[in-house]
Parts: structure tokens; C-alpha cells; sequence
């Protein structure tokens, strides 16, 4: 099997996690997994020469400043030497086979760009056993808008497709062909945890006609929060979190709101979609750092829901 994929996983302050991560990106058609460390105060370097020493397939790339995720992925694109691109996380783990479906979905579909399913662990056993984990998420097989609805900001991890489905792909974890990713930048103005570089990219590639699918049987799942404990985003203070999150959101809907809305991804105002994504960003926030006050938040509005 050709060896003919590159995979670019920016990393910021997460020794700690990448021995249990990068390995999983080195599957049966890597060529290369380019780790840019987007000047890491820890010791990633170390780390990443002892991940050397057992894979060749890694390349390190060391910026002397924290310069941001969308900085560090064209960095990565720039020495891609792949055929096509991956853009993987450091703090999550790739499902075995994910990257030859893929790959084998943007030849024979064909497609530009083909997208994986996201999900998020909330503890590692999940991760020991993948396949049963997999195996309890919902399959959806005919509308990809409830994995991302762009009117609400809201994306769901508990729908699953069967089978390749066309369609704009939003989330963080896919492939491109490389001559197409070399011709696009990702936009370093999306700044601080770089919340929606990932769709504003996919966005502006839509925009040039790129055909875009989800690929079945193909998973990059985030490692529990109490399991990272830190780096990335995570080294943020919640309210500057969630300040450019909400920054990140304004940029991205006032640049693609009347795109969106022309094709039928968006069917409400701008300022109803600015409205929700606030609104997406309190529950989030409340999810992850205030769990029973979400749940709170939840059985208060389903019973208002009840009674009226």
C-alpha cells in the first residue's frame, strides 16, 4: 500500500500526552507525521526525540515563539511532502484504518477533501476499547446537518454515518488533497485558542468548488479532559476562552453568513445565528466546566418545555 499521506499535528505545552497520541496517526499509509511545536515552554522536544528514536516517520519542527494553531498548520503544510494532507490533534487519538478510508474515499468517490468523524471521551477506558465505544454512537446515514448545524453553532458527536455521504464538512479532522492544501492558508486571524480556523478553511475551500465528504468507519477521538490537563487552549484562562471564542465566532459569521445562507446551511438571520452561537458558547462552557449546573440548566428547560 502506498505510503502517501502526511499528517500535521500542531502541539503547544502537551509532552504529557503524546506518547499515548502521536503513534496512532502512524498508520498503513503514512508517509510522514510532521509535529510542529508552536513553541512549547515543556519538554516536547525530549519527548518527541525519544517518539523518534522507535518511528522515522516523524519530522520535528520547533517555532521559536507561540505563534497559534492556524501559524504552526501552514508551517506543517509548507514541508508536507505527501500526496495528501491530514490534519490531526495532539491531544486526541486516531481510530485504526481511518486514514486509507479516507484516502481511498477522495480517489474513488471522487473528492477534494474528506472529513472523519469527531468524538470526545470522558474517560480513558473509552479510548482502551475504541470499538465498543464506537459502536454505541448513532448511526444517521442521511442527513449530515445533525453532526453540524450551522444556524445554532451546535456540533453533535453522538450521530455516526454508514456510508460516504457528500456534503460541507466542518470539523476539525480531515483530508486534502496536498496541491489544493498548499494553494490556501489557514487564516492566523483567528486568534487565542483559534476557535473556527478549521471551518472558516473548509468554508473558503466550499467557496472554490471543493467537493467534500464524510467518511464511515473513520474516527479521531479526543482524549477525557482530566486526562490532558492542560496545554493547547487548555492553558487559557476560562474568560479569555471563552472572550475568543466569541471573537472567533463574530469573524466567522460575518465572513460566510451570506454564503452559508445561499446554500441553505444557514436559514436564519445574522443576528439570530450570532444570538446562538453565543448561546452554544454558555452551554459548552457550562458542559465542560460546570457539569451539574448544565444538567440543571437541561432539566429546567425541559420541563418548561413540558408545561407549555
Amino acid at each position: 500500500m502506498d505510503k502517501n499521506v502526511s499528517v500535521i499535528i500542531s502541539s503547544y505545552n502537551r509532552s504529557h500526552v503524546l506518547k499515548k497520541t502521536i503513534p496512532t496517526f502512524i498508520q498503513d499509509v503514512t508517509l510522514e507525521v510532521i509535529i510542529v511545536d508552536d513553541g512549547s515552554g515543556d519538554d516536547t522536544r525530549a519527548r518527541v526525540s525519544e517518539l523518534r528514536k522507535k518511528y522515522d516517520t516523524i519530522k520535528y519542527i520547533r517555532l521559536r515563539e507561540h505563534k497559534g494553531l492556524p501559524f504552526a498548520k501552514n508551517v506543517g503544510v509548507r514541508k508536507a511532502r505527501g500526496k495528501y494532507i491530514f490534519f490531526g490533534d495532539d491531544d486526541s487519538v486516531l481510530y485504526g484504518g481511518t486514514l486509507h478510508r479516507l484516502r481511498d474515499a477522495i480517489e474513488q468517490y471522487p473528492a477534494d477533501i474528506a472529513g472523519a468523524n469527531g468524538s470526545y471521551a470522558t474517560n480513558m477506558g473509552q479510548i482502551r476499547n475504541m470499538d465498543r465505544y464506537i459502536s454505541k454512537i448513532h448511526v444517521n446515514p442521511f442527513d449530515t446537518k445533525c453532526m453540524a448545524d450551522l444556524n445554532t453553532g451546535v456540533f453533535s458527536f453522538d450521530y455516526k454515518i454508514d456510508e460516504i455521504t457528500e456534503g460541507l464538512y466542518v470539523m476539525a479532522s480531515f483530508m486534502i488533497k496536498a496541491e489544493l492544501a498548499k494553494t490556501m492558508r489557514f487564516d492566523v486571524g483567528y486568534i487565542g485558542n483559534a476557535a473556527r480556523e478549521d471551518m472558516d478553511y473548509l468554508v473558503r475551500q466550499a467557496k472554490l468548488g471543493r467537493k467534500m465528504v464524510y467518511v464511515p468507519f473513520t474516527y479521531e477521538i479526543d482524549l477525557p479532559k482530566s486526562y490532558v490537563k492542560g496545554g493547547g487552549c487548555h492553558d487559557l484562562k476560562l474568560w479569555k476562552h471563552c472572550l475568543f471564542i466569541l471573537r472567533n465566532d463574530d469573524r466567522f459569521i460575518n465572513r460566510h453568513y451570506h454564503f452559508l445562507k445561499e446554500q441553505g446551511y444557514i436559514t436564519v438571520s445574522k443576528r439570530r445565528v450570532k444570538r446562538n452561537y453565543r448561546s452554544a458558547v454558555l452551554n459548552a462552557l457550562c458542559y465542560y466546566y460546570c457539569p451539574i449546573l448544565y444538567r440543571l440548566i437541561k432539566l429546567t428547560k425541559t420541563l418548561h418545555d413540558k408545561l407549555c
